[in-house]
């Protein structure tokens, strides 16, 4: 059962008392904290024959690596830095353990989970626990770079680049590691394993100072890729890392927000769900919205009685991005060991 982002993982850190369910937590980070050492003890990273790129996080969800995972697909391509991509995700949410390629037309999000469907309506993806085992299933199907959609944290597979996706607003939450925080691990000890860091919205935590000048950093920002009705009024509704983003990018936009309902991350939806969604839509004369990802997670036949409002990257300085692409792929040097 996943549950929703606590409050206090995102309270400003300047506050005097310290939320009970934070303190009682604590001993419980101290825990996940050996536990995630020892988990990768004595794991020898596998190489894969083709450059593999990753984009990750150090929070638990909504930092916006979808988008960032989306958007890099397209600019490789675009400039010519590869032919086939294709995408490994472990494929959290799903039941299939794969190594898979992931078929929008035969797959459901219970099957392979939200993000992998979402991105396979766009290019190929592979869904595999066991990341070195996706990425030669990657291979075997004519694979030319391999772009990980997270798997930050695991080190079964080697990466050629790691990209660190951060949002700019929230940042590092309280900065505390699971459960009394949203930290998956430190930032010091994420940022010996990175190349780049891609910014994500406005740097409200001053995260740029707090990142060794080595490490470039990509800023970037999340812009709807079309609009919604200006003259409508919505009831919106999500079920992702932080729904209050979702919320957020509708109020920047201008759109006449009658309700909203948060679930929690992943959340698979129901007909009951979405039911009585659209009962209280109607109530409020409103129409429904909600994320892309979300519309992977509700009954295809209902699909259509929903908005959904499309989102993108937008970089400050693109031209920026391709060229440190070019240069690290350059130097990418082929399988070794």
């Amino acid at each position: 059962m996943v549950l929703k982002t606590p409050a206090f993982w995102y309270r400003a850190n300047n506050t005097r008392s310290v939320p009970l369910a934070e303190l009682a937590l604590t001993p419980l980070s101290w825990l996940y904290d050996s536990g995630r050492k020892l988990k990768t003890l004595g794991i020898t990273p596998q190489n894969a024959k083709i450059p593999v790129l990753c984009l990750g996080n150090i929070v638990s969800g909504g930092s916006g690596k979808t988008p960032a995972v989306q958007s890099i697909r397209k600019i490789l391509i675009t400039a010519a830095l590869t032919k086939n991509p294709f995408i490994l995700s472990r494929g959290y949410g799903g039941n299939l353990s794969g190594p898979l390629k992931v078929d929008p037309s035969n797959h459901s999000s219970a099957n392979v989970g939200d993000e992998p469907l979402l991105l396979a309506a766009e290019g190929p993806v592979i869904v595999s626990r066991d990341r070195p085992a996706g990425a030669r299933l990657a291979e075997k199907l004519g694979a030319d770079l391999i772009l990980m959609d997270d798997g930050f944290q695991n080190p079964s597979l080697k990466k050629d680049i790691s990209f660190l996706v951060m949002d700019g607003q929230s940042a590092l939450g309280n900065g505390k590691l699971l459960p009394a925080g949203p930290l998956r691990e430190p930032l010091d000890e994420a940022l010996e394993r990175t190349d780049a860091v891609i910014l994500i919205g406005d740097d409200k935590e001053s995260m740029q100072k707090r990142i060794p000048s080595r490490i470039p950093v990509f800023l970037a920002e999340i812009q709807p890729r079309s609009s919604l009705d200006s003259h409508a009024d919505y009831f919106a509704f999500a079920g992702i890392g932080r729904p209050e983003k979702f919320k957020n990018t509708l109020e920047s936009q201008h759109i006449k927000i009658a309700g909203f309902k948060s679930f929690a991350d992943h959340h698979p939806y129901t007909h009951k769900d979405i039911e009585i969604l659209l009962r209280e839509a109607k109530e409020k004369n409103a129409k429904l919205v909600t994320t892309e990802k979300d519309r992977m997670r509700i009954p295809v036949s209902l699909r259509d009685k929903i908005d959904v409002l499309p989102i993108e990257l937008k970089w400050n300085n693109p031209e920026r991005l391709v060229e440190f692409l070019q240069t690290s792929l350059k130097n990418y040097t082929g399988e070794q060991g």
